[in-house]
């Protein structure tokens, strides 16, 4: 008998992985935005999750595991899905739409590996090796979507099938790299607490635009800190 406490936090895991199968079906059906929305509400669901078991005291090994199989499929085979279908639809070489969507999945699925080998499933929230797959997700998601918004309400096209390969192809790197990332909140602790929930509240109003903005934000800062480390020699 599954004792109650884990309940919770396993169904809302649940909920993260279902989300990340209706964005699959919603960039097979062409509906792109639509996808990139399903993996943003599945990132709610995987910060939820984890607040939950530590609320509740519900950690296993079972849910750190089911955890990582349902990330695989939000944030590695959905992003991929959706970087293929809409190169799909925007370049008439079609050479690179394989290697460049199955190269981000590959290595968002051995990220997680990596991460499932090195951590004991407990309530402490540790720095990362390698950039956090959600954090992946959103970096491609968050392109597409800053470019969509900006196209359809003020008339700018900045959307590149080169750049967005390209921001693909890094992002899958990063997931594989041994660059350290911190947690988010650590990477935004110069805002003041008092200034948090405003400044959380603007996020989420202009979630359009700040998604990719902030999270470009937090890689960069991240990678900028590990060579600087390097070229000084720490």
């Amino acid at each position: 008998m599954v004792e109650k406490k884990y309940i919770a936090p396993n169904a809302i895991t649940a909920a993260n992985m279902f989300l990340g199968y209706l964005s699959i079906t919603a960039s097979i059906n062409g509906d792109f935005t639509k996808a990139v929305w399903f993996v943003i509400l599945a990132m709610v669901c995987d910060g939820l999750d984890g607040k939950t078991a530590r609320k509740l005291d519900a950690f296993s090994e079972f849910g750190k595991e089911f955890d990582s199989f349902c990330d695989a499929i939000s944030f590695g085979l959905a992003p991929a899905i959706l970087v293929y279908s809409v190169l799909k639809n925007n370049m008439d070489v079609t050479s690179f739409i394989i290697p460049v969507s199955f190269i981000y999945a590959l290595c968002g699925v051995m990220r997680l590996v990596k991460f499932n080998i090195v951590t004991v499933a407990s309530s402490e929230k540790d720095d990362f090796s390698g950039m956090p797959i959600p954090s992946g997700a959103a970096i491609v998601c968050g392109y597409y979507m800053i470019s969509y918004y900006m196209n359809t309400n003020f008339g700018i096209n900045i959307f590149s099938t080169e750049l967005f390969m390209g921001i693909t192809v890094i992002a899958a790197i990063l997931m594989v790299s041994t660059v350290p990332f911190q947690t988010p909140d650590k990477s935004f602790n110069f805002i003041p607490k008092k200034l948090m929930i405003p400044f959380v509240i603007l996020v989420i109003a202009t979630l359009k635009y700040s998604l990719f903005i902030f999270t470009c934000f937090y890689v960069l800062k991240n990678v900028f800190k590990f060579f600087s480390g390097r070229l000084q020699g720490n």
